[in-house]
């Protein structure tokens, strides 16, 4: 890498110099990501608990940091662990975290300390690399299933991640009271990322109208979270001031719903355009895109190998690559029609139907590498149903806040976010009775929409340089 710098020292009076220290830095970066890689698969193999066998029966203790989440037949709770009893009977000090699973009945709140009795499950198997196991993806190393119960110390000490836990649960069960079964469910994912008791019948039909994104919150949630804090804040208090409260604000709530890989890339990206207007620099989307999604692969390199991280990722360089340029060829063909209110089918094409589009072109290489299938009725059923989430989303935040204030009024208004996102649904189960479908070889899949994806990169690309090369021509008369 000296070499390559010092080659660039050379060349700095030269027409491509910037190319070449782009270049430079993309190796250096690729070089230091394959080393981070290397050193955080190696964390796991000195813990002493990667060495007990999975058909033992051992004594361990931990603590729980994700409080349990229950699902219709059981309940899973995530737990760090602290000490564990060798093959000897000896106390051992380990780390890691393990997902443990037990009966409905049983609930662990945050920083209960546990003893459990059972069989440690790595979640690895013996020939496969981490990064393939979607446990180890997610930071747990093990899972133990239906273990023994042998000692609960709840927690005695406040813990702020321990008040946003009950918090959280104490949301979700004014929800569940507020709004009938299963859209208090399909509330529940969209605004605090809890999406373990959706019915079946119901997760499916949005999986074969690819519309599976409405069901958990995502970047879109995140999104527009972010917009109404932001504009809020800065409209109650002065401007610098209600910037930095908007970025605690966007990372606590990250924090509250989870911090899953699509949700904190929506909020990093949220939090770093904040700083940028506030110091008067315009953001650029994918710079902020590419800072984002390469803070989170340091953090956690396994998450190159995660499909959600990867569909995240995509959706939104496709938002951000595409949505300008169809948007540009959509106003050239409105202003040669004779339609009224140009303006606001425009707008309403670039919210509902062109920032889909563009989203799932970019993610098409993604669908058809890890899925044999695609539905040709997601673009039609996204259209009809993304323009009521916002709604879905605002009248549910404002149900869900009157209804920790002051019940009736949750269950008045709670009422009528029920009727739209019940309305929602039934969109979605009737397109799905009927699901089309294309299937397509992985292989070839990949490559042809790699290739049409850069094609696009090429005409948009070229399409900027000349507004760019317009632009400099006029300022120059």
């Amino acid at each position: 890498m000296a070499a390559l710098f010092l080659f660039y020292s050379l060349l700095k009076k030269k027409k491509h110099a910037n190319r070449f220290l782009f270049l430079s830095l993309l190796l250096a970066s690729f070089f230091c990501g394959s080393l981070r890689y290397q050193f955080f698969s190696q964390d796991s193999s000195r813990n002493p608990a990667a060495q007990i066998p999975s058909d033992i029966t051992l004594t361990m203790q931990g603590l729980v940091v994700e409080p349990t989440l229950h699902s219709i037949q059981y309940g899973e709770t995530v737990i760090e662990l602290r000490n564990i009893i060798d093959t000897e009977g000896d106390w051992q000090p380990a780390d890691g975290r393990a997902r443990v699973r037990l009966p409905e009945s049983f609930t662990f709140e945050y920083h209960t300390s546990v003893t459990l009795e059972g069989k440690l499950i790595s979640a690895v198997d013996a020939d496969s690399k981490a990064h393939t196991s979607w446990l180890k993806r997610n930071g747990i190393d093990y899972q133990m299933l239906y273990p023994t119960v042998v000692e609960e110390v709840p927690a005695e000490d406040f813990s702020f991640m321990g008040t946003l836990y009950t918090f959280r649960s104490r949301a979700y069960q004014v929800l569940q009271s507020i709004m009938p079964f299963p859209e208090s469910e399909l509330l529940a994912g969209i605004l605090l990322g809890i999406e373990s008791r959706i019915p079946d019948y119901l997760s499916e039909a949005y999986r074969l109208t690819g519309t599976a994104h409405i069901l958990a919150i995502s970047g879109f949630n995140i999104a527009l979270i972010s917009g109404i804090i932001n504009r809020f804040f800065n409209r109650i208090l002065p401007y610098r001031v209600g910037a930095l409260v908007s970025i605690f604000t966007i990372a606590l709530y990250a924090l509250f719903v989870g911090a899953r890989p699509p949700v904190l890339r929506a909020a990093l990206m949220g939090i770093v355009s904040i700083p940028a207007y506030l110091i008067g620099r315009r953001i650029i989307g994918i710079h902020t895109l590419a800072i984002t999604a390469a803070c989170m692969a340091l953090f956690n390199p396994y998450l190159l190998w995660d499909v959600s991280f990867q569909l995240s990722i995509c959706a939104t360089f496709g938002i951000l690559m595409f949505t300008d340029f169809f948007t540009q060829k959509a106003d050239i063909l409105l202003q040669k029609s004779s339609l009224p209110s140009k303006d606001f089918v425009l707008g309403f094409m670039k919210d509902f139907l062109i920032t889909t589009f563009s989203a799932q072109l970019a993610t098409f290489p993604v669908l058809v590498s890890h899925f044999e299938d695609f539905s040709l009725i997601s673009p039609l059923v996204n259209l009809l149903i993304l323009p009521l989430q916002p709604s879905i989303m605002i009248l549910g935040s404002i149900a869900l806040l009157a209804g920790l204030l002051f019940y009736p009024l949750g269950r008045f208004v709670g009422l009528i976010a029920w009727f739209i996102a019940a309305f929602s649904d039934q969109i979605v189960l009737l397109f799905s009775q009927t699901p089309l479908t294309l299937s397509f070889d992985r292989t070839w899949g990949l490559w042809i929409s790699l290739l049409l994806n850069l094609l696009l990169v090429f005409l948009v690309l070229r399409e900027n340089r000349k507004t760019h090369s317009n632009k400099n021509n006029f300022s120059d008369i």
